[in-house]
C-alpha cells in the first residue's frame, strides 16, 4: 500500500477510495534535475510529446518497489526520444538523495529532488500518497491521474498505449546536419557564395545581414540565432551558389546558415564574413604630394584601363588652367578642354603633363581624368621624369621594379601601408625605425602603391 500523509487519507484509502493526484490541468514548473539539466513541462508538451510523472521520495518502501518497473518501460517507450517523456519528482529529498537513488535504481530520464523544487511541484499538484504517476498529455490534460498498483513494465506500457502512445527502440539513428559556405567573389555591390550540405543535411536555411542587425533580432524577437535563421532564412537545398547583389559597398557582411536533418532537427549556424570592395570613384587620379613638376617640361605618365569595357575619357583636370596636356603625342589641350578619346579595355595611353609654375603650393594637388564609365577602375603609372623635392620627400623606395623584396628608407616611417591598383590594402605594417623591408615575393606582377605617413611612392613587382 502506498504511504499516506494524512489519517483520513488513509481511512479514505481502507473504504476503497483512491489517492490520486485530483488536478485534471497541469500546472506548468521550471526546475533542474540532479544533472543540472533544466526541465520545462510546458516545452516538452508544446512539442507534441505526452509526460509521464513519476512523484516518489527515497525512503518510500512501494515506491522502491515500482521504480525499476517504470525504468523497464521507459526503456521499451523509446527513452524519452519518441511519443512519451518520462520524469520523476521527489518530495523533501536532497539532492546527493537522489544522486544515489538515481544510480541504484539505474535512471536515465530527468530527476527532480524536493530542494531542487520537487516539494514545490509535489505541492502544486496536491500529490496525496507515494508513489503516484500521472500521464500529461500535449494538450496539457491529465489523462492518467493515478497509475496504480504497477504490477510489472508491462502494467505501464499498457496504460500508456490506451492513450496511443507507441513502442519505440532506444537505439534510434542520429543525424548530424551540416552546411559549409564557400566566398566565390566578391565585388563593391555584391557577393558570391556556395552552399555545401553533408549528407546529413536534408535542407537548410540561409540568410546575409550584418552581426549587428542579427544581434539586434536576437534582443527583439527574444530567438536565438538558430531560430531566427530558420524562420525568417531562404530554404536551400543541395550544393547551391548564389549571388546576393545590391549591397553597400566597404561594409562588412555576414551570411548565416542552419541546416536541418531528416527529422527537422536543426544543426550548428555557420557564418562566413566578407566586406564587399570599395566603391570605385568615376574618376582616374593620383597624388603629386611628394612631387614637383619639371618646369616647361613634358613629363608622361601611363593611363591603364583596367574595366571590363572600353573608356572614353571626356575631360581632365576640373577647373586647374594653369597645366598643359598631350594623349599620345596629340596636340597640347587645357583643363576642361572637351575631349572624346577612347582607351580600350585592357590598354593603355600615354599622357603628357607641362607646368609653367614650380611649387606645390600652387600646383594642384589631383590631376583628374574624367570618363564615361560611373565606376573606372584605372590605374596610373609616373614616369621617372618626374623629379623629387629633398625638402618634401623624405623617403625612398628601391629596388624598383621589385622581385622578391622592396625597401623603405626615410626618418619616422611609422605606419606603411601596401595597396594594390583596385586600391585594396594589401598589407600594413609598424615601422621601427628608417627602414623598412617588405616582402612581395607573395604579389602577383603589377604597379603596387605604398604609403607613409603623408607620403606615397608607387612600385612594380615584376618576377
Amino acid at each position: 500500500m502506498k504511504k499516506l500523509f494524512t489519517l483520513i487519507l488513509a481511512l479514505a484509502i481502507g473504504f476503497g477510495l483512491k489517492a490520486q493526484c485530483p488536478l485534471t490541468q497541469a500546472v506548468d514548473f521550471t526546475a533542474t534535475d540532479v544533472h543540472g539539466t533544466e526541465v520545462h513541462l510546458f516545452d516538452i508538451l508544446d512539442g507534441g510529446q505526452y509526460v509521464l510523472i513519476d512523484f516518489f521520495f527515497t525512503t518510500c518502501n512501494p515506491c522502491q518497489q515500482a521504480t525499476p518497473k517504470v525504468v523497464e518501460s521507459y526503456y521499451a517507450m523509446g527513452c524519452n526520444m519518441h511519443d512519451v517523456f518520462y520524469m520523476e519528482i521527489a518530495t523533501g529529498d536532497s539532492d546527493a538523495a537522489c544522486l544515489n537513488w538515481v544510480n541504484n535504481y539505474g535512471v536515465e530520464y530527468p530527476t527532480i529532488s524536493g530542494v531542487g523544487g520537487g516539494t514545490a511541484i509535489c505541492d502544486q499538484y496536491r500529490i496525496p500518497a507515494y508513489p503516484t504517476l500521472i500521464l500529461i498529455a500535449p494538450d496539457r490534460s491529465i489523462v492518467i491521474q493515478d497509475l496504480w498498483p504497477i504490477s510489472n513494465a508491462q502494467t505501464v506500457i499498457n496504460a500508456l498505449e490506451q492513450h496511443g502512445l507507441q513502442q519505440h527502440d532506444c537505439n534510434a539513428v542520429t543525424y548530424d546536419p551540416q552546411v559549409s559556405i564557400s566566398i566565390d567573389d566578391v565585388t563593391d555591390t555584391s557577393v558570391t557564395a556556395t552552399f555545401t550540405p553533408n549528407e546529413d543535411c536534408v535542407s537548410y536555411r540561409y540568410i546575409l545581414t550584418t552581426e549587428s542587425a542579427m544581434e539586434g533580432w536576437v534582443q527583439m524577437m527574444g530567438l536565438s540565432v538558430p531560430e531566427i535563421v530558420n524562420t525568417l532564412g531562404i530554404l536551400g537545398e543541395g550544393v547551391f551558389t548564389n549571388t546576393f547583389p545590391n549591397l553597400e559597398p566597404n561594409m562588412d557582411f555576414a551570411i548565416y546558415a542552419v541546416p536541418s536533418d531528416i527529422n527537422g532537427e536543426l544543426g550548428e549556424v555557420v557564418l562566413a564574413t566578407f566586406t564587399t570592395l570599395p566603391m570605385l570613384d568615376e574618376t582616374l587620379t593620383f597624388s603629386m604630394d611628394t612631387v614637383n613638376l619639371n618646369w616647361g617640361e613634358l613629363t608622361w605618365i601611363t593611363v591603364y584601363n583596367n574595366t571590363e569595357v572600353d573608356a572614353i575619357v571626356t575631360n581632365t583636370c576640373d577647373e586647374m588652367w594653369w597645366l598643359n596636356f598631350t594623349l599620345d603625342g596629340h596636340e597640347m589641350f587645357d583643363c576642361n578642354f572637351p575631349l572624346e578619346f577612347t582607351i580600350p579595355q585592357g590598354e593603355s595611353v600615354e599622357l603628357g603633363i607641362e607646368c609653367s609654375i614650380v611649387g606645390k603650393s600652387i600646383v594642384p594637388d589631383v590631376v583628374t581624368l574624367w570618363s564615361n564609365l560611373p565606376r573606372a577602375q584605372f590605374v596610373v603609372m609616373v614616369d621617372d621624369t618626374w623629379s623629387v623635392n629633398e625638402n618634401e620627400a623624405s623617403i625612398s623606395l628601391f629596388p624598383n621594379p621589385a622581385n622578391d623584396f622592396v625597401t623603405l628608407k626615410g626618418e619616422s616611417l611609422g605606419t606603411v601601408c601596401v595597396y594594390n591598383t583596385l586600391g585594396q590594402k594589401m598589407d600594413e605594417f609598424e615601422a621601427n625605425g628608417s627602414e623598412l623591408r617588405i616582402n612581395t615575393a607573395g604579389y602577383v606582377n603589377g604597379l603596387y602603391v605604398v604609403k607613409a605617413g603623408e607620403q606615397t611612392l608607387r612600385f612594380v613587382v615584376k618576377h
